[in-house]
This record gives structure tokens, C-alpha cells and sequence, in this order.
């Protein structure tokens, strides 16, 4: 199913949505419409629409641990990893953050799912940091709310244009190689997701479709979409299985400008049933924004692992 969900905007804004609201109700009644949205409070329960979707199946895991947890690993947290290594795709170093989760030391026979997560324009790694990213990750495995798993946090040096840009190959050819090889990950897509921030999340929705075959999971918070990827979206979507795309995880804040892109593409999704949740919540384009959602991305992520 794909879900949606959206926050109760402010009483000055109230007043303009009843009015726009009420000339939606008139055009309805001519044309049909593909998208829904319910108003809500400001961290509803998703509502699923009437809209049929495929689910993809529960992966079997492929290595289960032999020991487990203790308390004291736990609470002394996950580890923050600066790496790099030459890219020769990009002819320079290649610099990155790994978060390994509590226990990672103490559990040597565990082996474990990987997410990569993209910053925004005009910043770097450190972005997911400032979020708090570390501290609720080692918060949340401690108290079980969600697995422990593996993070990495890629530096794009150079923001090029999606179509010149060598950087999602050099994570994909890479990056994702040189993990697998010096980490105890799951290398299987099952295993594996893709989000970002803003351009991140832009770059995360052209991979998910690009390399299909290597994230089952995609998160995109505030996306922008790239203008040259409008004219591929269609091509992907339409000669792409449902089931061979990964599920979508769409979300932006009513006061950011992005906010139509953001929904147009969850409606295109919602078209040719693809897995997806579509959340369009208060706030901006802003760090905070992120902040305040980050313990419910990463909930999704981590879900069925």
C-alpha cells in the first residue's frame, strides 16, 4: 500500500485551504483525480489510500547472529568511522563517514543491513551529523526500537549536473565494493537502502531507478527532483517492473517551495502502483525539518530488517 499523510497547517492557512478546498470539490466533480490527501494532526497514523500497490516479499535473512547484545556494549554506543580511498572514477579521494552500530566489535560473527545516506547542496558528510544522526541511532538500538545496521555517509565534493556527474558511479562501482569488502555488511539488495536530504534525496530518487537492481529502499526528505531527470521519469516508471523498483519513501514540509514536485512525483508513483508513503508535514526546507523527522526515516528504513 502506498501511505499519506499530512499535518495541519496554521489557522491563517486553514482558512485559504477551506477556500481552496472548496473549488477542488468543484473541479472533482468533472475530473478525476489520482492523488488523495487527508488532513491530519501533526504526527498522525498513515492512511492508506484506495490505490492497490505490490509489496515486496519478506527477504529471508541471509546471516543470523550467533551471540548477543550486552548491555554494556549497548550502552557504550556505535562507533563514527572517517574513511576515503582513491576513486579512480573521479581521479582524487574519495572521503566518507561509516557508522558502525553498537555491539559491532563484540559481535563478530553478525553481519549487518547498510543504508547510505546523501547530504544537500552546497554541504557535506558533516550534514547528517548536525541532525543527530549518531546519537539516535546509538539511542534507538539500545532500547530496541529499531536493528542495529550500518550507515554511510558519502562526501560529494563536486555538485555537477546529474548528467555529467561521475558521482553515483563511484558509489555504485566503489564505494559499496570497498564497504562490503572491509565491513561485516548483508550484500544483498534486500539489505541495502538509498535515501538523502534535498539534493541528496534528488540523487537517491535517480539511483533507486538507475541501479534498481542494487536498493530495495529510497528514502527522498524534501525533494527537489533534478530538472534534467523530468523527461527520464516517465521511461523509468513504464519500463521498470513495479516490482523490480525499490519502495519509496517521500517526504517535505507544507512551507517548502519544493512541495509540488515533491507530491507530483508521489502521484506519478501512485499512477503505475509503485510501492510508496507520501507524507507532506509543517515546516520548511530546513535542517530543523530533518531533525524532527529523522527518528520516523529511520524507523522505515530499518523496517523488516
Amino acid at each position: 500500500m502506498c501511505k499519506r499523510q499530512v499535518s495541519q497547517p496554521d489557522p491563517q492557512s486553514r482558512r485559504l485551504l477551506a477556500l481552496i478546498t472548496f473549488f477542488l470539490l468543484l473541479l472533482h466533480a468533472c475530473t478525476p483525480s489520482t492523488a488523495w490527501l487527508q488532513r491530519t494532526s501533526a504526527s498522525p497514523t498513515p492512511v492508506k489510500t484506495a490505490t492497490q500497490v505490490s509489496v515486496l516479499p519478506t527477504p529471508s535473512k541471509t546471516s543470523e547472529p550467533t551471540q548477543k547484545p550486552t548491555p554494556d556494549c549497548l550502552l557504550n554506543g556505535g562507533e563514527l568511522r572517517n574513511g576515503y580511498f582513491y576513486s579512480e572514477t573521479l581521479e582524487t579521494d574519495f572521503h566518507f563517514y561509516i557508522y558502525l552500530p553498537p555491539c559491532y566489535q563484540t559481535l563478530t560473527d553478525q553481519h549487518y543491513p547498510v543504508i547510505i545516506l546523501l547530504h544537500g547542496l552546497l554541504q557535506t558528510h558533516k550534514q547528517w551529523l548536525r541532525l543527530g544522526l549518531v546519537e539516535r541511532m546509538d539511542a534507538r538500538i539500545a532500547e530496541e526500537t529499531i536493528p542495529p545496521f550500518i550507515i554511510i555517509l558519502p562526501h560529494e565534493a563536486s555538485f555537477d549536473p546529474p548528467q555529467t556527474s561521475l558521482y553515483p558511479e563511484a558509489i555504485i562501482n566503489e564505494l559499496i565494493p570497498w564497504v562490503d569488502e572491509q565491513y561485516r555488511t548483508i550484500p544483498q539488495k534486500e539489505y541495502r537502502a538509498i535515501g538523502g536530504v534535498s539534493r541528496g534525496a534528488a540523487w537517491a530518487v535517480r539511483m533507486g531507478f538507475v541501479y534498481h537492481n542494487t536498493f530495495a529502499k529510497v528514502g527522498a526528505h524534501s525533494l527537489p527532483l533534478f530538472e534534467a531527470d523530468g523527461a527520464h521519469l516517465l521511461t523509468w516508471v513504464t519500463q521498470i517492473s513495479a516490482e523490480d523498483l525499490p519502495v519509496f519513501f517521500i517526504d517535505i514540509g507544507w512551507d517548502d517551495q519544493e512541495w509540488k514536485t515533491a507530491q507530483d512525483f508521489a502521484n506519478l508513483l501512485d499512477e503505475y502502483n509503485i510501492p510508496h508513503e507520501w507524507y507532506l508535514f509543517t515546516g520548511g526546507h530546513t535542517e530543523a525539518y530533518w531533525h524532527r523527522h529523522l527518528d520516523q526515516y529511520l524507523r522505515w528504513y530499518a523496517n523488516e530488517w
